[in-house]
Formats: C-alpha cells, structure tokens, sequence
C-alpha cells in the first residue's frame, strides 16, 4: 500500500491542503492520503485553537474532499510534542510493508537534517515538496541531491504550491474579509458559527 502522510497545525485546513493532497495522491498514485494535525506542534508556539477544535476542522475538510483524505487523531491524543519520527514509526506499525510518502512545505524540506532523530526520520519515508516562499526548484533540488547523498529519499514536484496559508485566512477573517473560495464550506460555516479567529 502506498499512504501520503501530510501533518501540520491545520490552523485552519484550506484548500490549498486539499490541492496538495490531490497533487500528490495523483502523482504517486496513492492508495490513502492522511492529514494527521499536530497536538503540540515542535517548530511552533502554542495555538490558541485548542488541537481537538483544529482536528474537527480536518474532519470536516475530509468529508467535504470526496473521500480523498482521511484524518488521524494520533497526535492529538498522544501527549508531549508532535514528533514526525514518532508519529511515521506508529504508522509503519498500523500499515506494516507499506510505502509512506511524507508531503511538506518547501521551507520544511530544506531543513529535514535538523529535525529530531533524523538518522532514524530518513528510513521512514520518502519526503515530496514542491518550490514556495522563494524557494526555488533548483534549491529544492539541490536540496534532494544532498539528502540522498545522505541516505534520505526526497521528491521535487515541478509544480508551484497554491499560494494559500493559514495565516493569511486567519488574518482576513480578524479583519472581516470573506474567505470563501479559500477553505473548504463546512470548515468557513465553523469558523465563523465558532467565532474563531476574532
């Protein structure tokens, strides 16, 4: 079985989420795409969105995706930081002998070395990205040539990520601008029902 894992603070999921997962599950021809939300995320201060408010956000991103993703709680409900070493080893333990590709931004791929246990993270999955932020696709390859070097299996799209990012929703609708088209419906109608962000 071939699984895309992509983790995140999903603060809130967007579409550009959801393209991404398209993206990939098309160009790796996979059999399950999962969106797994971090608990306590280790590169990011604490959210102010509790992570079983955030998890809810996925789940109503995943039914609207047409059975494209699926949601793991496993982070949520796992104390301590959101490790993706961690979290990859309990998926080989519920998905034994099966491929894992691990999607991510650019600005995380090109600093995979300094992630915790490392040594271990390389075995556990191939890693895909795609150029962002100004990062480019020669850096990203640059990049991926490197990692290999290193014993570390990496992917560079040729595509350009959707300039969507969950700050950016969030600021809009601090400042009482519409996010449709931005976000999946049923996650806009919860936002709003729930007064997040305000």
């Amino acid at each position: 079985m071939k699984i895309g894992f992509f983790g995140g603070t999903f603060n809130p999921p967007h579409n550009g989420h959801l393209n991404l997962a398209r993206l990939w599950s098309e160009r790796l021809r996979l059999d399950k795409f999962l969106i797994i939300p971090t608990g306590t995320p280790p590169h990011k201060a604490n959210s102010d969105v509790p992570a079983e408010v955030r998890l809810e956000m996925c789940r109503l991103a995943a039914k609207d995706s047409g059975g494209l993703l699926e949601v793991s709680d496993f982070e949520v409900k796992r104390s301590g930081k959101s490790y993706s070493v961690i979290t990859l080893g309990a998926l080989h333990e519920i998905y034994p002998d099966s491929e894992i590709y691990m999607v991510m931004g650019a600005d995380m791929f090109v600093t995979l070395e300094t992630w915790y246990n490392f040594d271990k993270l390389k075995t556990l999955a191939t890693f895909c990205t795609m150029p962002r932020d100004g990062v480019s696709a020669d850096e990203l390859n640059q990049y991926r040539e490197h990692l290999n070097e290193v014993g570390c299996c990496g992917i560079v799209a040729d595509e350009r990520e959707v300039d969507i990012s969950s700050s950016k929703i969030r600021e809009m609708v601090k400042n009482s601008q519409s996010i449709s088209g931005l976000v999946p419906q049923s996650v806009e109608r919860f936002i709003y029902d729930n007064k997040l962000y305000l």
